[in-house]
């Protein structure tokens, strides 16, 4: 089918009026879905419709429905439920929100929503729907290729408006592929255009097919690509177009890695093109856009000149330096150190072999005839053992690899990241409840900063991202709670909800929602042991750094300790005062109930007694002030040490009387033991000389 013939509609049936048990979708993301078949409210406007899926518009990694506008019956919209673990974009959904641009899908609305299939919570974010069907349903199938005019009218005029517009509002879109393509019909004669499809429904990059990303973002794993630039997004568009020109890629054939290699091996233009001629008319932009040196590749201007008639000077790409003579390792010839470094990267055993035995320098030297890519290897080498974590032997040939490779990612241990994406690709892992480790091993072995110290241009962000590196690796060298690489993952993915297992599936992004989840986790029956963990307190102390550390010491230990208690205490309220939550009454009876051990510390049983059922009943007003104020209340305390100094003085003076009451008995007893002893002694004298004046009178008689 002809890319004009697919303007089919994919009207959906007219919303219901008002349905009963809508669910809200707010921060706190308080509420539960009634059924599955309950509209889900979106900023208490906004209803997706679980029971009418439209799986022709779903994303690469959300599932769309159709959505209605309370306050507009005639709206027809879509709404994207974001399954993946990866978080979308939120810091770009403002600038997004207010775009009112014809070639670019409309933002509408966005929020986290209970998903009742799930029984937990998601992101949902809902758009006006296109009413084309896509230009392309699979980037696998082949074609009918658009003609010269249509491809400039129908998609690179629309397309440069819509980057053009983003632009200004410093949004990167990541997304450019003939998949995210919509036909719309035009208002105006110029008949139908291409609409740019969304792209925040996942992270920068991470649902783009390697082929639209340049070398370098094609060889990093999706989740780690970080923002691109709007040299990126021009590229994308460049084999977009070759796409939409020739039905399909002529080196379509070649799977993710053989790509990446025919591009380096021989630039994009001719990896992708082939022997296949276009015409020249669209062969300007098309080898304009896909130089795969940024800083050659055309710009949004070049492109709008270009679409008011003007031609330019052809830029020819700049081949990577050959060497004179192949350098032989894994059984393959390599010309290029580019081509070496990517080849190096899947074998460190025999990699670290070549740096260590100097084969790597003496080609370097001899082969390919560049001193200063020796003095980075080098380099590379002798700060190897900066850092901490991982073998150094990894660490040598990540540095030598950025050395030979500087636009390339971090390539470690089979990872392979951008500075900018480490923070996604860390969050993935942790969600994934794997593969942390070796990013882990990136960050304490200093490799993102010596990445920055490899490019040729330093760029603005690079300070930003340097000192976001230092803070992630001071933290990583802290175990205590709210450090380590929980505090990594807040600190470098700002997007990141709190994954904490505490939290049972809510979706948190900030405090307020955090304080809202916790009321909820309270009110259950099988709430945890414990109400902080490493990822909350991680999470709460990357999200207000004004806090202080001191308050997260005492939650290390028992949880059955006054000390826990008082420290949970502590941080409550410090939390409800900065986030101005309330009422949390379920989460301050959790509160009360750990504060047994605390009251304990009270030396009267009465004033225990009456500082508990105070704190039961103040528990119901969900203020942690009132709680707070009672058992740090100084007059109180003041009182029932005073009092049990007056306990502990009136016990030691009864002690003492005691004592000498014991000693005046023993003495009186003594008094009277020294005369009964006498008596007795007499007596016997007596008894014993009657006696013998008896014996002597028989004998005598």
């Amino acid at each position: 089918m002809a890319p004009n013939d697919q303007t089919d509609s994919l009207d959906g049936e007219d919303d219901a009026a008002e349905a009963a048990g809508e669910v809200s979708a707010t921060g706190a993301g308080r509420g539960r879905s009634g059924g599955d078949e309950a509209p889900i409210l979106v900023e208490n406007r906004y209803r997706i419709h679980p029971n009418k899926p439209l799986p022709d518009l779903d994303a690469p990694t959300a599932s769309a429905f159709a959505a209605s506008d309370l306050r507009d019956p005639n709206a027809d919209y879509v709404g994207y439920l974001c399954l993946s673990p990866m978080p979308p974009r939120w810091d770009i959904a403002g600038s997004l929100c207010g775009t009112d641009n014809a070639n670019l899908i409309r933002l509408i609305g966005y929020g986290v929503v209970d998903w009742p299939a799930a029984k937990a919570q998601r992101p949902a974010i809902v758009f006006d729907r296109p009413k084309g069907a896509r230009v392309v349903a699979s980037l696998r199938q082949k074609r009918q290729p658009m003609t010269e005019d249509q491809v400039t009218r129908l998609v690179i005029s629309p397309i440069t408006e819509a980057l053009t517009e983003i632009k200004t509002r410093r949004v990167f879109h990541g997304l450019i592929n003939p998949t995210n393509l919509w036909l719309r019909v035009a208002e105006d004669a110029g008949g139908a255009k291409v609409l740019l499809g969304e792209c925040m429904t996942s992270p920068p990059g991470y649902a783009q097919p390697p082929t639209f990303e340049t070398i370098e973002r094609a060889m990093t794993m999706p989740a780690a690509r970080g923002s691109g630039t709007v040299a990126d997004d021009l590229y994308a568009l460049g084999v977009t177009i070759l796409h939409l020109m020739l039905g399909r890629l002529p080196a379509g054939h070649l799977d993710d890695r053989a790509m990446i290699n025919e591009k380096m091996e021989k630039g994009t233009f001719h990896a992708l093109i082939g022997e296949t001629r276009l015409p020249l008319s669209v062969l300007e932009p098309v080898r304009g856009l896909i130089i795969d040196d940024p800083s050659s590749r055309w710009t949004l201007e070049d492109l709008e000149l270009w679409l008011s008639g003007r031609r330019l000077s052809p830029r020819q790409a700049q081949a990577p330096k050959r060497g004179s003579r192949p350098f032989s390792f894994g059984g393959v010839d390599l010309w290029t150190a580019r081509s070496l470094a990517a080849v190096m990267a899947g074998r460190t055993g025999d990699a670290n072999q070549i740096i260590e035995n100097g084969e790597l320098t003496h080609w370097l030297n001899r082969g390919l005839d560049d001193e200063a890519m020796v003095g980075r290897v080098e380099e590379a080498v002798r700060s190897a053992r900066a850092g901490r974590g991982g073998p150094v032997e990894e660490r040598r040939v990540s540095r030598v690899l950025m050395a030979l490779d500087a636009p390339a990612p971090i390539r470690y241990r089979g990872k392979a990241v951008l500075p900018a994406g480490i923070g996604d690709a860390l969050g993935e892992a942790m969600a994934r409840n794997g593969g942390v480790q070796e990013l882990a091993e990136i960050i304490g072995g200093q490799l993102p900063m010596f990445w920055v110290s490899m490019q040729a241009e330093f760029q603005p962000d690079f300070m930003a991202l340097t000192s976001a590196f230092d803070n992630a690796r001071t933290s990583l060298e802290r175990s205590e709670l709210g450090f380590g690489l929980e505090r990594c993952v807040y600190d470098l993915n700002t997007s990141m909800p709190c994954i904490s297992p505490v939290l049972d599936g809510r979706y948190v992004l900030d405090l307020e929602s955090m304080m809202w989840a916790l009321e909820e986790v309270a009110g259950q029956a099988d709430r945890p042991e414990r109400l902080v963990d490493r990822h909350i307190a991680a999470f709460v102390l990357s999200r207000n750094n004004k806090l202080s550390e001191r308050l997260f010491h005492a939650l290390n230990g028992d949880p059955n300790s006054a000390e826990y208690g008082l420290a949970i205490l502590n941080l409550m309220f410090e939390l409800q005062r900065s986030t101005k939550v309330h009422p949390l009454p379920q989460l301050c009876g959790w509160v009360a109930s750990l504060l047994e051990p605390a009251i304990g510390l009270f030396h009267s049983r009465t004033l225990q007694q009456k500082v508990r059922e105070t704190l039961a009943t103040e528990a119901a007003s969900g203020l942690f002030k009132n709680l707070h104020d009672i058992i740090t209340n100084t007059n109180l305390v003041r009182r029932d040490q005073a009092a049990f100094r007056s306990a502990c003085r009136d016990y030691g003076k009864a002690v003492k009387d005691i004592a000498r009451r014991q000693q005046k008995l023993m003495n009186r007893v003594g008094l009277i033991e020294g005369p009964g002893r006498q008596a007795a002694a007499l007596a016997s004298a007596m008894l014993a000389a009657v006696m013998i004046m008896g014996i002597v009178i028989m004998h005598a008689g």
